[in-house]
């Protein structure tokens, strides 16, 4: 039996994926999210309907369930069935989208441990569209859903077995604020399409950008050094990052960058600038002259510690990307294109330094040229500050459920006699 929360109501976060560690832009968004909730007194307890590739390789000295305390008031419960676990490793090695698990979802074929979490839960929240809400004697709960993106955009966009999809999830997303009690969206873009299909007016569609824990991306002494150290780089060499998960959008820009490396090598070599891509785009550690990469890694901040400036090379997609408010939360100069940096606020000139592919060397000349490292690293603490308001996560969430009255706190005992009266 789950208790309900002491100091303030219970939240169920239901993702079709386990979120911490988070290692993609989604669960940094979500995690954050989850974090800035529990850190406000509500009791929140992420439940994953699949857990990851090494979580399978334990179960057989194990429960099938897997609880993990992420920080008081935060609980993941990670999921580790097989059925989920086979479709899950089946539909990424095929290529096919979620589809199997949001018809698993809207059928109620879940676990009962999630149902028996839905029906002691005061508010449950739907991470993305491909978990829509469980039917059950619960509907009359407030339901509401994390919106990354416009996902039907997304699928269009991307492979044939994708693109299949994308009519479907149309469907999905416009059928969506007729399902939840309200949606939070990352960008004006989602919001304005939910608003769009909401006959009745009822949603606020509160924005939650991208943004994310501030604490987070401070590191510890000489990381910066100690990791530079690691990349066999000198002081004098600068090093711009592109952080960045398995994701097309992502998969064209290393293409993009990994092939101006090769035309542009004498030109980054005579000013020693090298370009980083982190995560897991790229499946294992490269280095082809100014081009390095590192494969998956288990955090990312201290390789934004060494780094001399954040990169987001991506032309297309949906949403807005959590690595640009990552750049920002390390105090970075950011190099960007403009669609890079859509649902963030920031201006061109004033805030980043603009580029269009294939032009990024006279991006990278203005970097070079434009002052050392203690002018960079003023210039991106007052783009801080400026943002602020827009990156970090904890004022974010804290704005975007203000006018939600089901996150209000219970009313006092005693109050809601004398309100009686």
């Amino acid at each position: 039996m789950v208790e309900p929360a002491a100091r303030g109501k219970s939240i169920l976060i239901l993702s079709g994926f386990r979120i911490f560690p988070a290692n993609m832009g989604c669960h940094v968004r979500t995690g954050g999210i989850a974090r800035a909730l529990a850190r406000m007194g509500y009791l929140v307890r992420i439940y994953s309907l699949a857990g990851r590739r090494d979580d399978y390789r334990l179960i057989s000295r194990g429960p099938r369930t897997q609880v993990v305390e992420i920080e008081p008031n935060l609980t993941e419960e990670i999921h580790l069935g097989l059925l989920t676990g086979l479709l899950q490793t089946v539909g990424r090695r095929l290529d096919c989208p979620r589809v199997w698990q949001f018809a698993l979802i809207a059928h109620g074929i879940v676990p009962p441990r999630l149902k028996e979490l839905i029906r002691v839960s005061d508010i449950v929240i739907c991470d993305m569209p491909w978990c829509p809400p469980v039917p059950g004697p619960w509907t009359d709960k407030p339901w509401f859903m994390i919106s990354h993106n416009l996902d039907h955009r997304l699928l269009a966009q991307s492979s044939w077995h994708h693109r299949r999809a994308a009519a479907w999830m149309l469907a999905v997303e416009a059928r969506a604020p007729r399902l939840y009690r309200d949606i939070f969206a990352c960008a004006e873009e989602d919001r304005d399409f939910f608003r769009q299909h909401d006959p009745t007016g009822k949603l606020h569609v509160p924005l939650i950008r991208c943004g994310v824990d501030p604490a987070a991306y401070q590191v510890a002494p000489r990381t910066r050094e100690q990791t530079r150290s690691m990349l066999d780089l000198a002081d004098e060499d600068r090093l711009l990052v592109f952080s960045a998960s398995r994701y097309p959008p992502n998969d064209d820009a290393v293409v993009a960058l990994r092939e101006f490396c090769r035309q542009e090598a004498s030109f980054l070599s005579e000013h020693r600038v090298r370009i980083l891509v982190l995560g897991s785009v790229l499946p294992g550690p490269v280095r082809e002259g100014a081009f390095m990469a590192t494969g998956r890694v288990p955090e990312v901040a201290s390789y934004l510690a060494a780094a001399d400036a954040g990169l987001n090379a991506v032309t297309w997609g949906s949403g807005s990307n959590v690595k640009l408010f990552e750049y920002l939360a390390a105090r970075l100069p950011i190099i960007s294109t403009e669609f890079g940096t859509r649902g963030s606020g920031l201006k061109p000139d004033e805030d980043y330094l603009s580029y269009e592919p294939p032009r990024l060397r006279p991006a990278i000349e203005r970097l070079v040229k434009g002052g050392g490292r203690d002018h960079w690293r003023r210039y991106a603490e007052n783009v801080w500050r400026r943002h602020q308001q827009n990156c970090d996560i904890q004022l974010l969430v804290s704005a975007a459920i203000a006018p939600l009255q089901e996150f209000h706190p219970r009313p006092h005992a005693s109050i809601a006699r004398s309100s009686d009266s």
